[in-house]
């Protein structure tokens, strides 16, 4: 039997995850209902495994707790797929796409602080270890420095593909383009100023 896959491994519960993702798209008018609730459970169960229960009546979102739980970048993806599967008109779409902002936007600051601790670790390696309001300032101005050039990166594309606005689907490439980029920076130690 094919189940998800990730890294050509079977993922455990893709059978049950492949019948909760039906019911969830069977069942528009609850969809958000359900991906909200899966959400929060997810979130108790990192945050608490060992006393975590899942209400009896809502098991059927236990493959997507146990795959997504502790992977919420694959969270937004199922979502993405989730929303997808209706039609743009359908009320079910917007109310899906509205629970993909809200866990997008937590996925998007997780990654900032990630993204910002390296920052600080390789900083500390060529610099030496500083205090923390240093610290702090200096990630402010690089974060700052980061959404200017994110925003001048963008705004070239527009330049060069003649386009006024950017679709979500382009402008989601384009993002993980530039931060591919800064990530790159970060290893590299290219770009990382000293401390103030």
């Amino acid at each position: 039997m094919m189940g998800f896959t990730t890294d050509n491994c079977r993922v455990p519960h893709a059978d049950e995850l492949l019948e909760c993702t039906e019911y969830l798209i069977n069942n528009g008018r609850t969809v958000k209902k359900w991906l909200t609730l899966a959400d929060k459970y997810m979130q108790s169960y990192v945050a608490e495994p060992d006393i975590f229960i899942m209400p009896p009546s809502h098991k059927f979102l236990t493959p997507m707790v146990d795959i997504y739980a502790r992977n919420t970048e694959g969270f937004v993806q199922y979502i993405i797929m989730v929303r997808d599967s209706f039609s743009k008109e359908d009320a079910a779409w917007e109310q899906v796409q509205s629970v993909h902002r809200r866990i997008n936007g937590r996925l998007v600051q997780q990654l900032r602080r990630e993204r910002s601790n390296r920052a600080i670790a390789k900083a500390e390696t060529l610099y030496g270890e500083t205090d923390y309001h240093t610290r702090l300032q200096w990630v402010s101005a690089l974060e700052h420095g980061w959404a200017k050039r994110r925003l001048a990166f963008l705004n070239d594309w527009r330049k060069k593909s003649a386009e006024p606005r950017l679709d979500v689907e382009t402008r989601a490439e384009l993002l993980a383009e530039f931060w591919d980029i800064i990530d790159t920076e970060i290893y590299e130690a290219k770009e990382l100023p000293p401390w103030n």
